[in-house]
């Protein structure tokens, strides 16, 4: 009797998840097509109408986010693998429209207690926007990148387990990269990031393809500014012929000085290919601007 009755809460709680998870990727979804309308209502909204339907479009996705992350808290309480996630970021200036873009990271497993290393080099390249002084008037950002209409960056990806990982790997990843940038009403930022990574794991050639979409707004405090934002990523992996991981995460942006940025995020990961499937991981990263 008390194992029948186990195998039901099994299945309740299993049918629960499940639910969570499809509520929570439904409002997303919502949350994509409001923002695309915001900007769509924004261009075609004509002459001497009431701001008054845009303020509301705006409202109305955001109030999605934490009924999103209520939905799917059953989810985010079940075990999953815990990973910190340390970087740090340089950015040299090459001359208004480019630069270079240093990265070194790593990771480190809470419960295996191993970690594993990235160093990458890229080059960035920026287009001015079309609507010049607005753009620089409204980001007035210490990352250049954030007052041009798009960025394209190439670069070049290395990373490796430690010794003592129980899945070790090598890798090497050619990458390159497109980000469109968008200022809707509000001071509100819109970026999409479209990647491919030429991955080659132990010598494998294995390709993915990553699209991302992040938004955020500046506050000014004083004589600093602190940058909330949230993005969601999806992966496409020809391995697999599918979209099989997505990341949901928020963190802020911290300006300390002209030339230093603290970021502090907390992302989810759900894997539908990986032997695990959750992943928590809390973000730190140091950017470092040169000019």
């Amino acid at each position: 009797m008390n194992a029948l009755l186990l195998a039901e809460a099994r299945r309740t709680r299993s049918q629960v998840e499940r639910a969570a998870i499809a509520a929570g990727e439904e409002l997303a979804e919502q949350m994509f097509r409001g923002i695309s309308a915001i900007d769509y209502r924004k261009r075609c909204k004509p002459s001497g109408s009431v701001n008054r339907r845009t303020n509301s479009s705006i409202k109305t996705p955001a109030g999605l986010l934490p009924v999103a992350f209520l939905l799917a808290w059953p989810v985010l309480a079940q075990e999953a693998q815990n990973e910190l996630w340390p970087e740090l970021n340089v950015f040299v200036k090459l001359s208004e429209n480019s630069r270079l873009y240093l990265l070194a990271s790593g990771t480190r497993v809470e419960e295996q207690g191993n970690s594993d290393g990235q160093l990458g080099v890229h080059l960035d390249f920026f287009t001015t926007p079309i609507l010049k002084n607005r753009m620089e008037r409204t980001a007035r950002r210490i990352d250049v990148a954030k007052n041009k209409f798009l960025q394209i960056r190439i670069g070049y990806l290395f990373s490796r387990s430690s010794k003592s990982s129980s899945n070790p790997f090598v890798e090497h990843t050619p990458m390159f990269e497109t980000s469109p940038r968008y200022y809707l009403p509000k001071q509100i930022l819109l970026t999409e990031r479209a990647k491919v990574d030429l991955r080659f794991v132990d010598g494998v050639f294995t390709p993915r393809f990553r699209d991302r979409l992040r938004v955020e707004r500046t506050l000014r405090v004083s004589r600093t500014a602190i940058t909330p934002y949230a993005h969601v990523e999806a992966f496409y992996d020809w391995r697999y012929d599918t979209w099989h991981r997505f990341r949901y995460a928020g963190g802020v942006e911290w300006e300390l000085s002209r030339r230093l940025v603290l970021e502090g995020y907390y992302l989810r990961q759900r894997d539908n290919r990986s032997s695990t499937k959750y992943l928590n991981a809390v973000g730190l990263v140091l950017q470092l601007y040169l000019r």
